[in-house]
């Protein structure tokens, strides 16, 4: 018996793996999720390079400033959440 693997979002992508983790939620729910990470972020940290296309990066940074939170992060807290909810899955 094959087992079907759950998936937690809407695919937003022709691959399996491509699905927004967050869809469903409110903003507020969302709001919530990211102040919390906020805390998460205090860790020791390292520096990365990362190539984004400039797009993604623009989007990024609008969604940050919208709600109020530096654009990195907010891509440390989204990374964090999404790996969570993979785990879950």
């Amino acid at each position: 018996m094959r087992m079907k693997k759950r998936v937690i979002g809407k695919q937003f992508g022709p691959k399996p793996h491509q699905f927004d983790p967050y869809d469903g939620m409110t903003d507020k729910e969302f709001e919530t999720e990211v102040l919390a990470a906020l805390d998460a972020t205090k860790q020791r940290q390292k520096a990365i390079s990362i190539k984004l296309p400039e797009a993604l990066l623009e989007r990024t940074r609008e969604e940050a400033k919208r709600r109020g939170v530096p654009y990195q992060t907010l891509i440390k807290i989204l990374l964090e959440r999404s790996l969570d909810r993979l785990g879950a899955a």
